[in-house]
């Protein structure tokens, strides 16, 4: 095994090995020695058929008192099962190397059994709980299996979704297997990396690395790998040419080379070929689309199992996916539909399992050529109704929370109150100009940071069980407006090339809208953000100030022509909408003054939802804040019984606690949205800021939320489409509403602002009511924004 290793020479390795069984022809526990090496040898260079017969064996002759032997021949031989897709057999082999290790104090044999358990979970779909058995696992590992045990956790980050995570991981795996010259596992790193890099969209990357991972396995004698790097280089070019096109000549050409290798994988039998032929035949098909030519393609995606259950998921999400193109392309829309939706049934039943919502949004990168071919279709058929379906189907998929309760779970607990005192004791420092003080406040910002990617990490192993949101179909949601009475309009806004669409659905019908181009309407909004950001400065002059409102008003204008003038929208307008569009301050568009507005990621249907959980009102008035005291003061004697914290009271324990039992919840205090680091955007309290991490599991269904602080309306895109931020947070946990700032907002307007508000919600105004007539007087637009629901 270690001249395999070393050299790569696998005849030689074999030869050696077959030397080696003739001389010990006679002793049992020696020939089981001789065997467990030749078993993993053929492993590790792809004869799976033959590796599990010599193991076998090796099994039957070890003594039962060789404890050691026999505890190696069960990790083996585990391996072996697990690849082979035993995935029982392959439970009981580690499940004995455990048990063996223990009892003769092998604590690495223990941690490398302990782990690969966490690998057969992983392999029955239970993401949470294999990375939990991992990273308990590798607390015992020893340095040289660690590397090993970072390869699987990669690969169980990448099916997660958490594409950044599994590269930093297998980067980490290839400094160590590099000292250890492990040529076989360096070449898996450089093929898991391809395909992490590639969800990443670094398509080069991604080519690169499965070209050089070909030639390891293909030094190593490694036949299947080698073939499957070759497939993942293949999939590099589709994912690459889907965005930058491709002539018919280029298509059929990667079409024949992926049907090369697909024969080449049949010749290898078994799983072995599996991995290659499917994936192989796959794309074939839909490099055979991209060339136009249909009929080829749908002749390749016959031979390929109308079944592929015990497929890995991208695989099957990407069977349903050309099996949805190829249907859209002869134009059979039913069958295209029925094999998304059955994509989406896959999907449902794997974010089932995650219970974090950053895992929830993370795995969102798997549905995302999925929902790409099924809006696609629905665009060419311009119909709006048919567009509505299609863009809400993939949208919801990912919508809502993990859990329905809270993990109990110490030292997550632990780990969010380490970083809690990490950044106070950084803020403490100020903004220092003593080199030594600066460098202390990094120190503390770096340690948060840690400790912040700790809890991540930690939250992943909690598994969920909260169902998948139901997707609004255009004809529930007209129904629903109708049977409520309802005068509103929902836009759901989607992007189709460099356009902007609507699609306007009102209790009297539905149409399609084009609002503007995308590139203008884009720089418009980050133009009026910083028009507010100016203006949130109480200590510039007065020109600045009338220019700046000025360069605002224009902006504002010019968006309210583009987004909303052209969807006629006289009553209340609900909109659907994502990234940069999602942050437009609706509110504030002048058509839109004293009207009903409100904004969501989705079009979450809430039709007879009362107004809210409760009357019981929750105040909180934050620290460094110059009107925070007063604001909370005024908003507490609008609601009787209202409960009111401030000062040393105010604490992150006492919030939570709150958002559990209150109806209406409102938190005047210092804001932040971290962008690179979404869930723990933050609102500063007395013993430090709160996370949006921390909220995670709490029931905020009819709970109306009030955030009078800077920016905390702003949420970062995800690769998958997903945003996270402190208001997505609060939305996915159920609020009713959530009104938060997209910009900086100033302390005496929110001072103003925030009363009447109150006021309105008080004596029973719907949340987007409530805002619209508490800013309507103001002399200046407000950021103040209505998120939630569509309740009706």
């Amino acid at each position: 095994m270690c001249h395999l290793e070393s050299r790569g020479d696998v005849e030689h390795a074999l030869d050696l090995l077959s030397d080696a069984a003739s001389v010990v022809e006679h002793d049992g526990a020696l020939r089981a020695v001789v065997l467990g090496q030749r078993g993993l040898v053929l492993h590790r260079t792809g004869s799976l058929g033959e590796a599990l017969r010599a193991m076998d064996e090796a099994v039957g002759l070890v003594p039962p008192e060789d404890e050691r032997d026999r505890a190696v021949l069960h990790m083996n031989r585990g391996s072996l099962h697990s690849d082979l897709g035993r995935l029982t057999s392959a439970a009981a082999d580690f499940a004995d190397c455990l048990a063996l290790a223990r009892r003769i104090e092998n604590e690495m044999y223990a941690s490398m059994a302990a782990h690969n358990l966490g690998w057969v979970m992983y392999l029955q779909g239970d993401l949470p709980a294999a990375l939990r058995a991992m990273d308990e696992a590798a607390e015992q590992a020893p340095d040289r299996h660690a590397a090993v045990g970072l390869i699987d956790r990669a690969q169980v980050l990448l099916d997660a979704g958490l594409l950044t995570e599994a590269d930093d991981a297998l980067r980490e795996a290839r400094e160590h297997l590099s000292r250890y010259r492990m040529l076989r596992d360096l070449a898996e790193v450089e093929l898991v990396r391809s395909r992490v890099v590639l969800g990443l969209r670094r398509y080069t990357d991604a080519r690169r690395l499965a070209r050089s991972a070909s030639r390891r396995f293909d030094r190593l004698g490694n036949t299947p790998w080698m073939l499957r790097a070759r497939v993942a280089e293949l999939q590099a070019a589709l994912t690459e040419h889907r965005s930058d096109g491709v002539t018919p000549t280029t298509a059929r050409r990667h079409a024949a080379w992926a049907l090369d290798l697909a024969r080449e994988g049949d010749t290898l039998g078994g799983v072995a070929g599996l991995g290659v032929t499917i994936p192989a035949q796959l794309l074939a098909a839909e490099w055979l689309v991209t060339a136009g030519d249909v009929p080829a393609a749908q002749d390749v995606l016959a031979q390929v199992p109308g079944r592929l259950d015990r497929a890995p998921l991208p695989v099957r999400l990407q069977h349903e996916a050309v099996l949805a193109q190829l249907a859209f392309a002869a134009g059979d829309r039913r069958g295209g539909v029925r094999a998304v939706r059955r994509g989406q049934s896959a999907l449902a039943e794997h974010r089932a399992r995650l219970g974090s919502v950053d895992a929830v949004t993370a795995s969102a990168v798997h549905g995302v050529r999925l929902g790409n071919v099924d809006v696609a279709a629905a665009l060419r058929t311009r119909r709006p109704g048919t567009i509505f379906d299609a863009v809400e189907r993939g949208r919801a998929a990912f919508a809502g929370t993990g859990r329905v309760r809270p993990p109990s779970d110490p030292v997550l607990a632990d780990l969010l109150a380490a970083a809690r005192r990490e950044v106070e004791a950084a803020r403490a420092l100020g903004a220092p100009s003593d080199p030594s003080h600066l460098a202390r406040r990094q120190d503390h910002l770096r340690a948060a940071r840690r400790l912040q990617d700790d809890a991540r990490r930690r939250a992943w192993q909690h598994g969920g069980g909260a169902a998948t949101p139901v997707a609004a179909t255009e004809r529930r949601l007209r129904s629903a407006l109708a049977a409520a009475g309802s005068d509103a309009v929902v836009a759901d806004l989607v992007l189709d090339g460099d356009d902007v669409l609507a699609v306007r659905v009102s209790a009297s019908g539905t149409r399609l809208v084009r609002l503007g181009a995308r590139v203008t309407v884009a720089e418009q909004v980050r133009r009026a953000r910083a028009d507010l950001a100016v203006l949130s400065n109480v200590l510039i002059p007065v020109p600045m100030r009338e220019a700046a409102v000025a360069s605002l008003t224009r902006t504002l204008t010019a968006l309210d022509d583009a987004l909303v003038l052209p969807l006629e929208a006289d009553g209340d307008l609900h909109v659907a909408a994502r990234d940069l569009l999602l942050a437009l301050p609706w509110a504030s568009l002048p058509s839109r003054r004293g009207r009903r507005t409100w904004a969501n990621s989705w079009v979450d249907l809430r039709p007879g939802e009362p107004v809210r959980r409760g009357d019981e009102a929750f105040v909180v008035a934050g620290p460094g804040l110059r009107f925070s005291g007063a604001e909370a003061k005024l908003v507490a004697s609008v609601w009787e019984g209202a409960e009111a914290l401030a000062g040393e009271d105010a604490t992150c324990e006492a919030v939570v606690e709150g958002l559990r039992t209150a109806g209406v919840v409102h938190l005047a205090a210092h804001g932040t949205h971290e962008t690179d680091n979404p869930l723990f955007s933050s609102l500063r309290l007395a013993d430090g800021p709160l996370f949006a991490h921390e909220l995670d599991g709490i029931d905020l269904h009819g709970v109306v939320v009030v955030l009078s602080a800077c920016e905390v309306g702003l949420s970062t895109p995800r690769i998958g489409g997903e945003s996270l931020g402190l208001t997505s947070v609060l939305l996915r946990l159920g609020a009713r509403a959530v009104i938060a700032s997209v910009a900086p907002l100033r302390d005496d307007v929110a001072a103003r602002v925030m009363p009447s508000l109150h006021a309105e919600l008080r004596d029973g105004a719907m949340p987007g009511t409530a805002l619209a007539r508490a800013v309507a007087d103001e002399p200046e637009p407000v950021p103040l924004v209505c998120f939630g629901p569509l309740v009706l």
